[in-house]
């Protein structure tokens, strides 16, 4: 048999050669593809699919739970920087939102109004229930180059 096998590999020319080992090279090729799929396939069937939303809420309430339980760590480089800080971080976040700004100069160039801050004068803000949400909106090409150019001047200005 490896006789046989040997006679017909002398018969065959170079280029036969080649073009017999790549075909046998393409179809392992394609049957580690195909065997790669199968398993990838075994895998994705394995893993639980969430398309029900209640076990999405459950989910979330679940990772809500744990980042309640889990209290903020710090560093010791981190608890030696909140020690001397000016203020600090909860204190920051408490007084977010607490207070108004006064200005001391508005001017009007074009279509900007560029107002002043008077730090020294700051309000405290009354705890509003209903505050107004403000929309935004794009402005359009022209209006955007008149913002540009008014933006230029105040630089020019400083």
């Amino acid at each position: 048999m490896f006789d046989d096998i040997s006679l017909f590999l002398k018969s065959i020319s170079f280029v036969d050669c080649i073009f017999f080992f790549t075909v046998v090279f393409l179809i392992v090729l394609v049957i580690c593809l195909i065997y790669f799929i199968k398993v990838n396939e075994a895998e994705i069937k394995k893993e639980k699919l969430l398309d029900d939303p209640e076990s999405l809420k459950q989910i979330a309430g679940a990772i809500e739970k744990e980042e309640e339980k889990k209290p903020v760590t710090f560093t010791s480089y981190e608890k030696e920087q909140e020690e001397k800080a000016i203020i600090s971080y909860d204190e920051l976040l408490s007084n977010t939102g607490k207070f108004n700004l006064n200005y001391s100069n508005e001017e009007q160039k074009g279509d900007l109004l560029v107002k002043q801050f008077d730090l020294e004068n700051l309000t405290v803000k009354a705890p509003e229930e209903n505050e107004i949400k403000e929309t935004i909106h794009l402005l359009s090409l022209e209006r955007e180059e008149e913002f540009l150019k008014a933006l230029k001047e105040l630089y020019k200005g400083l």
